[in-house]
């Protein structure tokens, strides 16, 4: 049995496959989709109802990222081969959607953090003040009581970051530190326990040893926030400790201290906003 084929000139193949005629003959240039029978006498190009599908597949494949040399590539498949390539592309495309939800959940924490600097810059300084805070997951890092306010504690921050780099995520920009809540007659006697910055990912597998996830507990805190100095600071840690004492809270607590860049202009000096926080209840 003989059948007719009919034969679609490129203005007509353009119109049923919603690409531009400029496109059609690209592609035949460059060897992706070619006519099925050119007139040799015009050079007009004609195609078969057939190649529709060919096209539907090539526009599917674009959309999904693929370069005209893979297209090639891949129009000269088997099916098997073809089902092959499209498993690792949903495999690609799932984990550059579990990155993109990352960052969208870096980019909701990291613009939290900004609020939070913001509310820390805008308090009354040297002013004693109550708040809520809500639990906060945090990455700490254990500095084994050998860091005081007066040292630069660069190197155990860089753990933090170095440990969440490891994990495909990045350190946020408020980081903070915990000692516990004594009588310490000069800043030099206050020694960091450990250091944290928050982390929105808890599922972190490959951590140092002296690195660990660990919560800040959700509660009321007594707080007070000042320009960072080393007078500063001692002055303003002793009047929290003593509205702390007026309470008759027990003495067994820690201190949480959140220090904010006032500007991130690397020709400005840097000066910090620092805020003490005791958990009340």
């Amino acid at each position: 049995m003989n059948y007719i084929v009919s034969y679609f000139s490129i203005n007509e193949m353009a119109k049923l496959s919603n690409l531009s005629i400029q496109t059609l003959r690209y592609y035949d240039q460059v060897d992706i989709f070619k006519p099925e029978y050119v007139n040799p006498d015009n050079r007009y190009r004609y195609y078969s109802f057939r190649q529709i599908s060919d096209l539907d597949i090539i526009k599917y494949l674009k959309y999904m990222g693929a370069s005209l040399e893979e297209i090639r590539h891949i129009m000269k498949m088997s099916p098997e081969s073809l089902c092959e390539f499209l498993d690792k592309q949903e495999f690609t495309i799932n984990e550059q959607i579990q990155k993109l939800n990352n960052i969208q959940k870096l980019l909701t924490h990291h613009k939290n953090h900004i609020r939070e600097q913001t509310r820390i810059n805008n308090q009354e300084f040297g002013i004693i003040y109550h708040r809520d805070i809500d639990k906060r997951s945090v990455l700490k890092v254990n500095c084994n009581n050998i860091v005081t306010p007066l040292d630069q504690a660069d190197i155990y921050f860089r753990i933090l970051s170095k440990t969440l780099e490891n994990e495909d995520t990045i350190m946020a920009p408020l980081c903070g530190y915990i000692y516990p809540l004594k009588n310490y007659n000069s800043i030099e006697k206050i020694h960091y326990s450990s250091l944290y910055t928050s982390t929105t990912k808890m599922d972190l597998t490959s951590l140092p040893s002296d690195v660990h996830v660990d919560s800040i507990p959700k509660g009321t805190y007594m707080c007070i926030a000042f320009k960072w100095s080393v007078t500063e600071y001692y002055k303003y840690f002793c009047k929290l400790k003593k509205a702390y004492d007026l309470l008759g809270l027990s003495i067994e607590n820690n201190v949480y201290e959140v220090s904010v860049p006032n500007n991130y202009a690397a020709s400005n000096d840097k000066d910090f906003i620092t805020e003490l926080q005791i958990k009340i209840d």
